[in-house]
């Protein structure tokens, strides 16, 4: 697969224009060129001077200087770059793009443009939302576009919602990752992620070591696939992915709850969270003191069995379960899958999973299928088993 080398990064007039000196620097941290095209509105919000600068090209736009003859840069440009990446993509400029409008230098680049048509939307909720610009960018993914997932976030505008741009590392990671078979492409993936933490008294908690990167990884896996993504997380020092949708809760019970409202809808569930067991029959009020007693007895209670719960009420869903061992010789895993209602298991075991950036794994289908998985980046663990459930969904059909 050949490397995306050459871009020309479209800025239309959005507010998050003014990144686009710092995108251009991290693209240039992966080795690849970037050329920018202005829309006349955008050359208010970013400085053609410090673009550049960055980019160490011409800046070009319907008023700037050229290089190129005035009426054949769009053709040069096409010819040139591997990508056209529209960033930030605005409602308006998607919906030319959408109906072939080429009123100007970007647009009218675009029409030209024979490679990989990449955009990065940004805009207010309400106008991402709107019927309008949806049916514009399913227009433009049939035709071939890439659209990148908007954030969840603050706004310009002050609002808080979808439309936020995609954080610029995200943005760079799907560009450098677009050649991908976007194998999960309009699949809905629900992930449960990080540990639980159950409350002992108003202070204390019982929680486990559990640092949600598997799940952080799972997520941005299934992005780059194409999935639309919604994670469950307990409190996790791991970040999940600009693009997803994230549901925070604390407690077993409260992920149980969080869980079962989001499966009904969702394609795939993979229950990457170390979800506790147990937790206090009773929790104590304020806080427990030692001067006043130096030992106390927690009794606790069994947590229900999430996964199997959801296996339980499985329709249409692809489900993954995670079954975490002492060691790799306990054979626990097979069963487990059988007894939840799994399609999937993974088993990995303590001492090669937690608090780590690695990860040693097993993937285990109800076939009788064991595939064993060394050593390796949670990242590259996360790829593989997301390629594994895509071919499981292939197979079914």
């Amino acid at each position: 697969m050949d490397p995306v080398r050459r871009i020309v990064l479209g800025i239309s007039s959005g507010i998050a224009a003014y990144k686009m000196p710092q995108l251009i620097r991290l693209f240039q941290k992966q080795e690849i060129e970037v050329t920018a095209v202005l829309t006349p509105n955008s050359r208010s919000l970013v400085g053609e001077e410090a673009l550049r600068v960055v980019s160490k090209h011409p800046v070009y736009g319907d008023d700037l200087p050229s290089p190129m003859s005035p009426d054949m840069a769009h053709i040069e440009l096409a010819k040139w770059a591997d990508y056209l990446l529209v960033c930030p993509a605005t409602a308006n400029t998607i919906a030319k793009l959408a109906h072939g409008i080429a009123d100007n230098l970007l647009t009218t680049l675009a029409l030209s443009f024979e490679n990989r048509l990449v955009l990065a939307p940004a805009m207010n909720t309400l106008m991402w939302k709107n019927k309008a610009t949806q049916e514009n960018i399913q227009t433009l993914v049939s035709r071939g576009a890439l659209v990148l997932p908007v954030d969840f976030g603050e706004l310009a505008c002050g609002d808080s919602g979808e439309g936020r741009l995609l954080d610029l590392e995200s943005i760079v990671d799907f560009v450098v990752a677009a050649k991908l078979d976007r194998s999960l492409l309009g699949k809905k993936v629900l992930i449960s992620s990080g540990p639980t933490a159950e409350p002992i008294d108003a202070v204390r908690v019982i929680t486990n070591r559990s640092s949600g990167k598997m799940g952080a990884a799972l997520a941005k896996s299934a992005l780059m696939l194409g999935a639309e993504v919604c994670v469950v997380s307990g409190p996790s020092r791991a970040s999940v992915p600009s693009g997803c949708r994230v549901i925070s809760v604390t407690t077993a019970l409260e992920m149980k709850n969080a869980l079962e409202q989001e499966f009904e809808n969702c394609d795939i569930c993979i229950m990457a969270a170390a979800v506790g067991d147990f937790r206090p029959k009773e929790i104590i009020a304020g806080k427990k003191h030692r001067s006043t007693d130096p030992t106390f007895t927690i009794e606790c209670i069994a947590n229900p069995d999430i996964a199997a719960g959801l296996g339980a009420k499985k329709t249409k869903q692809f489900l993954v379960g995670f079954s975490l061992e002492p060691n790799t010789h306990d054979d626990r895993s097979a069963p487990k899958m059988r007894e939840k209602n799994c399609d999937m298991m993974i088993s990995n075991c303590i001492d090669s999973s937690l608090e780590t950036d690695t990860t040693r794994i097993t993937i285990l289908l109800n076939s009788n299928e064991a595939e064993p998985i060394q050593t390796c980046k949670k990242s590259e663990a996360a790829f593989i088993i997301l390629n594994r459930i895509a071919r499981c969904l292939e197979n079914k059909k």
